[in-house]
């Protein structure tokens, strides 16, 4: 079997889009509500993340690059 990459790697995370597959919308709304909770005195525990889907490694996609049309007719590109 081969090494595998470590998913926590700078060149990876560059070149690749990790989805781990939970669903973090509840915790979401428990981040925007933190200040209120603080202020109001109430200790509200973060709720979990459950796993909705695989997880998933894809590939990012590279932006195509736009020559500049004056250029390309220059050289015959166009």
């Amino acid at each position: 079997m081969g090494e595998y990459a470590d998913l926590n790697d700078e060149l990876v995370k560059a070149s690749v889009h990790i989805d781990d597959g939970c669903d973090h919308t509840k915790r979401l709304v428990w981040q925007m509500n933190v200040r209120r909770n603080i202020r109001n005195g109430v200790s509200v525990p973060m709720p979990p993340a459950p796993k909705v889907t695989a997880t998933k490694v894809q590939p990012k996609k590279k932006p195509r690059r736009r020559g500049y049309r004056v250029v390309q007719t220059a050289i015959g590109a166009v």
